[in-house]
């Protein structure tokens, strides 16, 4: 197995693979809570595990596909991601 799947895997038990979000149960999404690209590591305290739609709306894809996908009304998009970003600052802090 690699290096990441058995990181993946950790973090996904460490959360009940349950969205630390919005409650969803069987979620399988791995969210680096700093990204990579701005100098994120693979480690556990920087992970968390996300449900496919909380996972997409706090990432950078196009307005019109969360729309088209997740039927969220592209005036709400924005509310809605920084409502997710809070969520993970809150989860992050109960955890530290």
């Amino acid at each position: 197995m690699s290096e990441w799947r058995e990181i993946r895997q950790k973090v996904l038990q460490r959360d009940n693979r349950q969205c630390q979000v919005c409650g969803k149960e069987h979620s399988g999404q791995v969210h680096h809570i700093l990204p990579r690209s701005q100098g994120g590591t693979n480690d556990l305290a920087n992970l968390i595990t996300l449900c496919g739609k909380c996972h997409m709306v706090i990432s950078p894809v196009p307005e019109w596909l969360l729309t088209k996908l997740w039927q969220i009304p592209p005036e709400e998009i924005s509310a809605a991601s920084q409502a997710i970003q809070d969520r993970i600052n809150e989860v992050v802090r109960e955890r530290s």
